[in-house]
């Protein structure tokens, strides 16, 4: 009788545990037949997982699944960001998408963009970054970090000033987190630390995190291919003087500073092809908690323009879509082991021009190996396929 119970509780033991440790990411398939395009326009797409159950994803320059499906600027329905709420699962509908109401409105030449977004213990939080003019898009300089305790209903700055159109568009240097930090030049001009930021996303409302720390991602605006990871307790996110940075690695253990000065570098990304760099707007990386592999699975991309200037240009006039990689780890902050890459990745055709590549934190599946692959695509200067792009890959494991 023993010996059955034994058996009994082996089996199941073996049938609900996570996949054995040697059961590690080795590559990927990319599912084309699953490839599906939704909304009208907008871009980057950062998401996380709501205490609600629902994802909620910023988008930037864009009418998202409203109005003319033309660009039309200065139409009411256009904006430089918004945050939207998506229902359901990865084959959601128009009707399961709604614009958040408490997003102050943002006319499409603002130079203020969302980007990276959390939801932690109910509460959202959402890095919006300035470009370094007054107007329309160019390179990030400085990051204003915003939160919702209310599921988008209302938003503050991290110094508790509500915000509304006015606010919103306050462009003074104090309404911002970070603001022209640890200049280093670069050719003509002086390149900014923590101007591009994305949350780990760690399950539903954080719930799935290994510990209380918020980890932090921001490639360094001199050489994007230089990863800098920055971490907080998640009661601190808005203390800006509670902030650690990643240092350098001891071993396979990091080691963690309160001088944004003595940051090192986390993880390198792979070179430029020969005769080439890769242009500021590159290597921002997406990090989601896998339950199913018990990993952390990431993703970022590099762009290039031949013949253009460090600081010129935009992927639509790139003669290549961004290259794509994977990596992952068992910790927040590495150290991670690439098992995916390829110097360009064309969705469905050499027009392409893909950038911003996402990981849902939520659509995955029970043993971790399918998720969802979210991206935007600059093909035909932004008029093809600028909207969600989005397919299933699977991971493929030893």
């Amino acid at each position: 009788m023993q010996i059955l119970i034994a058996t009994a509780f082996l089996y199941l033991f073996s049938f609900n545990a996570s996949p054995p440790p040697d059961s590690l990411p080795t590559g990927i398939r990319f599912n084309t037949e699953t490839l599906v395009r939704k909304g009208n326009f907008g871009d980057n797409w950062c998401q996380t997982w709501g205490a609600d159950n629902h994802i909620y994803t910023m988008l930037d320059d864009g009418n998202g699944w409203w109005g003319s499906d033309k660009k039309v600027e200065g139409h009411p329905g256009w904006q430089g960001s918004m945050m939207l709420q998506i229902r359901g699962d990865e084959n959601f509908e128009a009707e399961d998408v709604k614009q958040m109401s408490g997003w102050p409105a943002n006319h499409v030449t603002s130079p203020l963009y969302a980007y990276g977004t959390l939801s932690v213990d109910g509460t959202m939080y959402v890095w919006l970054w300035k470009s370094e003019t007054d107007t329309w898009y160019r390179r990030p300089v400085a990051n204003r970090l915003l939160y919702t305790k209310d599921l988008g209903k209302t938003f503050y700055r991290w110094d508790g000033q509500l915000e509304t159109t006015e606010t919103f568009n306050n462009l003074d240097s104090t309404t911002f987190f970070f603001y022209k930090e640890q200049p280093k030049r670069k050719i003509d001009r002086d390149a900014y630390a923590f101007n591009w930021i994305e949350f780990c996303q760690n399950g539903k409302d954080n719930s799935e995190a290994k510990d209380d720390f918020i980890y932090m991602y921001t490639p360094e605006q001199d050489d994007p291919a230089k990863l800098t990871v920055i971490r907080v307790h998640k009661n601190n996110i808005l203390d800006k003087s509670k902030y650690e940075y990643f240092k350098e690695w001891q071993g396979d253990n990091p080691v963690w500073t309160d001088s944004m000065s003595d940051r090192g570098v986390n993880l390198k990304y792979p070179d430029a092809p020969a005769g080439q760099e890769w242009m500021w707007a590159s290597w921002l990386p997406s990090v989601v908690y896998n339950k199913g592999l018990d990993s952390y699975i990431m993703t970022s991309y590099g762009i290039y323009d031949p013949g253009k200037k460090y600081w010129a240009g935009w992927c639509s006039k790139c003669k290549y879509p961004a290259s794509l990689g994977f990596w992952y780890a068992k910790n927040p902050w590495g150290p991670w082991k690439q098992f995916h890459y390829t110097e360009h990745f064309y969705a469905d055709r050499e027009q392409n021009r893909t950038y911003g590549f996402k990981l849902s934190p939520k659509w995955i599946s029970k043993d971790g190996k399918k998720m969802q692959l979210i991206w935007s695509d600059a093909s035909d200067d932004h008029s093809t396929n600028y909207k969600w792009n989005q397919m299933e890959i699977e991971i493929l494991t030893d």
